[in-house]
């Protein structure tokens, strides 16, 4: 997809960390924007920036954990621009804990924010955008973690696992009834965000280790600037696969293998 002045992007998430990253991209390359957050401070804040750049935009309070508030989202996004060709599905947030200690609500929060997000979003834009002319892109914010797996991150690799599958479903629906809707999935490693700012020790040693470790990680990872950068590059390639990092790769590359090799006598 080739990314144009006046193009209709919406993104959620986009009051901060990669998602703010994604947006003010997008408002140097002159695109009109929707907005999407439950930060509505953060949300103002981005919105003035990307406004004083000189581009149209809006902002929709959005919990999109729900599926009302996303339908809310497009019908808002359709009413002010008549289409949308770049959905960036982007809202996500971190847990961590063991598996089979962490609270079922928490389980659930996280999967409601970064799956079923994405479940919603399909659901409020994909009909619209089959009905416009000239197609449209989709862009679903995975992580490297939905490509491997590992200790005490349960919730969020299985969430990450489960946008990967959709958006190859998507992919493949699209191109199995030959709709002009293409779609990228994006794998990053460790970003410079908030994500790990709030996670709770659960007085569990191990989940105290990993969160230490992880906000360590995260204060020199990639900055959300950078990895929008290469985002829109694969996005103007036409990639369904972006991966930001080539640890990203290294590590997709090493599960695989192990995959195959402990089954080759099967």
């Amino acid at each position: 997809m080739r990314i144009c002045k006046n193009s209709v992007t919406v993104v959620t998430g986009a009051a901060s960390g990669i998602g703010k990253g994604l947006a003010l991209a997008m408002a140097k390359r002159g695109c009109k924007l929707v907005l999407a957050d439950t930060n509505l401070t953060g949300l103002e804040q981005v919105h003035a920036e990307v406004r004083a750049q000189g581009v149209t935009a809006i902002s929709v309070e959005t919990d999109v954990a729900e599926s009302a508030a996303v339908e809310n989202l497009a019908i808002r996004a359709f009413e002010q621009f008549g289409r949308v060709d770049l959905l960036i599905n982007n809202a996500g947030v971190l847990s961590s804990g063991a598996s089979w200690e962490l609270d079922l609500q928490e389980w659930k929060r996280v999967l409601d924010i970064n799956l079923w997000s994405v479940i919603h979003a399909i659901h409020a834009f994909i009909p619209r955008l089959l009905k416009q002319t000239g197609g449209a892109h989709v862009v679903n914010i995975a992580s490297l973690a939905g490509l491997t797996s590992g200790a005490w991150v349960a919730p969020y690799t299985v969430s990450k696992h489960g946008v990967i599958a959709l958006s190859e479903c998507l992919a493949a629906e699209m191109a199995a009834t030959e709709h002009p809707i293409t779609v990228s999935v994006v794998c990053p490693a460790a970003i410079s965000t908030g994500i790990a700012r709030n996670l709770n020790d659960n007085g569990s040693v191990h989940s105290a280790e990993l969160n230490a470790h992880l906000r360590d990680l995260i204060s020199h990872a990639m900055s959300p600037e950078v990895l929008a950068e290469k985002v829109l590059a694969g996005i103007e390639a036409q990639r369904f696969w972006i991966f930001p990092q080539q640890e990203v790769r290294t590590a997709a590359e090493r599960r695989l293998q192990r995959i195959l090799a402990s089954t080759k006598h099967d």
